[in-house]
């Protein structure tokens, strides 16, 4: 069912190819099959696209995130062997319980939990990083898909008086 515009570039047409009228109309409307063919299965081919990307964002995050428990692993780990080597000195040295040692062991419980605290934040960052990017690339595809679409319907329309002439010439 056409509408309002195709039927407005239809009577066009019809008004100003004269005796070419048919052709013309019959190989604007092959154009069109073949485009709304080709539109079609980039559409589907952009939406394989558009899952698999996501798919992928996905495994990235997951990355991250095993990335950012390993980082604190070992963060833990380090802080650990700074406390035990700390308190080892400690009672070598004969002041296990003074305020210096104290003071010490909690200025590495402090920077842990600052480096935790960062790691945490470093990779919920990345993760919404990488989520935004894959929009982003999506976004894109579609708006490079939705231009040619738009590029086929208007040059099929465009040029349909003139391939129907040159169908006409050569004797169609």
């Amino acid at each position: 069912m056409p509408t309002g515009i195709g039927t407005a570039l239809l009577g066009a047409g019809a008004a100003t190819a004269g005796a070419g009228v048919a052709t013309s109309l019959g190989i604007a409307a092959i154009g069109a099959g073949v485009g709304l063919a080709g539109t079609v299965a980039s559409v589907s081919a952009q939406k394989k696209s558009a899952r698999a990307q996501a798919r992928a964002a996905d495994v990235q995050i997951q990355q991250q995130r095993q990335q950012a428990t390993r980082q604190r692993r070992s963060a833990i780990r380090q802080s650990i062997i700074a406390r035990t080597q700390a308190q080892a000195q400690a009672q070598a040295l004969g002041v296990t319980g003074s305020s210096a040692v104290s003071g010490g062991l909690s200025s590495l419980s402090s920077q842990l939990g600052s480096n935790l605290g960062f790691g945490s934040m470093m990779s919920g960052l990345s993760q919404q990083y990488t989520g935004l990017s894959s929009q982003a690339a999506q976004f894109g595809s579609q708006a490079g898909l939705f231009g040619t679409v738009a590029g086929l319907g208007f040059g099929a329309a465009g040029r349909s008086e003139y391939i129907g002439a040159k169908y006409d010439k050569i004797g169609g």
